[in-house]
Formats: C-alpha cells, sequence, structure tokens
C-alpha cells in the first residue's frame, strides 16, 4: 500500500514553507536580508524533510529537527528578522499536539503601546482560535500569524528602549516589581539575586518581580544591581 502523508504532516511542512517564503519576501537591512536568506533556506529544508516521511523511518523528522534548530538560532542572532522564535514552535505544533505559544507581557510604560499589545493579543488570539482556517488554508493563516508576531517584535523592541529611558523609571518599576510584604514598587537590588524594598523586607529577585522578564533583563533591575 502506497503510503499516504498525514494531515499533520502537510501541517506541519505548509507552515515551515510558509515561514520561509515570509522570511525571504521579507524587507531588512542588507546583513539582516542574508540572515532571512539562511534561515528560509533552513526552513525550506525542514518541510521537505517533512514531507520525505514515508512511514517506514523517523530519519525525515530528525533531519526535520535539525533544520528547524538551525534556524531557530539565526533567528535569535537576528531579532531585526522580527521572527520570533516561537516560529519553529508553530510549525511543530500539528505534530507534537502541543499548544500554540503565548505572547508575554510586555508592560509598556505608555499607554499608547500598552493599547497595540492588547490589540495585537486580541488579534493573534483570534488566528489561534480559527482552527478551520489554519486547516482549509494554513499559508494563508500562518502568513497572518507572521504578520501580527512582525508587529509584535516592532513593538518589543520600542517597549524595552522605552523602558530603560530614565524618566520612566518610576513607571517601569511600577509595573514590574512588588514586595512581598508591603506590596510596593520602591526596591533595591543587589548582585547576589537579593532585593531590599524600602519597608526594610528582603526577598529574592524572583519574589520580587511579578513581570515576564527574566533577571538581569528586566529593565527594574537593570542598573540597579551596583547598589
Amino acid at each position: 500500500m502506497t503510503y499516504q502523508p498525514t494531515s499533520v504532516q502537510i501541517a506541519a511542512a505548509a507552515r515551515a514553507r510558509s515561514a520561509a517564503n515570509v522570511a525571504r519576501d521579507r524587507f531588512a537591512a542588507p546583513t539582516t536580508i542574508t540572515a532571512l536568506r539562511f534561515i528560509a533556506a533552513h526552513l525550506d529544508a525542514a518541510a521537505t524533510a517533512c514531507d520525505a516521511y514515508d512511514g517506514t523511518t523517523n530519519a525525515p523528522f530528525m533531519e526535520m529537527g535539525r533544520a528547524l534548530a538551525d534556524a531557530r538560532e539565526l533567528i535569535a542572532l537576528h531579532p531585526d528578522s522580527r521572527l520570533p522564535d516561537t516560529v519553529i514552535d508553530y510549525i511543530t505544533a500539528p505534530l507534537t499536539a502541543a499548544p500554540l505559544p503565548t505572547l508575554p507581557r510586555l508592560l509598556p510604560p505608555n499607554e499608547r503601546d500598552a493599547a497595540e499589545e492588547t490589540a495585537l493579543r486580541a488579534e493573534l488570539d483570534r488566528l489561534h482560535a480559527d482552527t478551520e482556517a489554519a486547516d482549509a488554508d494554513t499559508d494563508r493563516w500562518f502568513r497572518a500569524v507572521l504578520a501580527v508576531l512582525a508587529k509584535w517584535k516592532r513593538l518589543e523592541g520600542a517597549v524595552n528602549v522605552d523602558s530603560r529611558r530614565p524618566f520612566n523609571r518610576a513607571r517601569v518599576a511600577e509595573l514590574h516589581l512588588k514586595c512581598i510584604a508591603c506590596g510596593g514598587s520602591s526596591i533595591r537590588f543587589t548582585v547576589r539575586e537579593w532585593a531590599v524594598c524600602a519597608c526594610g523586607k528582603g526577598q529574592t529577585w524572583a519574589d520580587a518581580t511579578t513581570c515576564d522578564c527574566w533577571g538581569y533583563e528586566c529593565p527594574a533591575i537593570q542598573g540597579d544591581t551596583a547598589n
């Protein structure tokens, strides 16, 4: 009996190919364009490997995994590509049945960016829920997802810069910090991952932060650890 590709196999390959086309067509600076072409090549290789699975050996999926890992590494090295590394999780989701990636909270210090974050999150949630569109026209659906994620990456970069402006420090602290004793945000950090609130309560960095940031990456911690 001739092997017939499964629906999840077809979906994963289609998503990889769609992402490759988006990466290849994206406008960017010359250095980033070069990276995008390599990313596209890895994604195309992943799609080809997925197509090659014939039910007899898992070797094609292993090759697909290597190609996607290479693509993820390049994406992480080139944030200007406006591709989040979670694009890989979207590609493998049909095969793994894992939930689609969620967006971390950006916590913008200004209302305009906060409104955009809310709108982008709502649009991505709508696309995630539209499983009929994802199955009926995978390329169109995934291109729409990637368009939202590109806007998200652009907003993430803007918020990252804005959150580190000295005049936004108090607002950023209010959004990212909360003392486990008094609930205040006047918290001083040390290099030994210890934080002391103005009320005198000592706590770990993890206890003092309420954001989705990771350690030193948090704008409320950066610049304060020398105190």
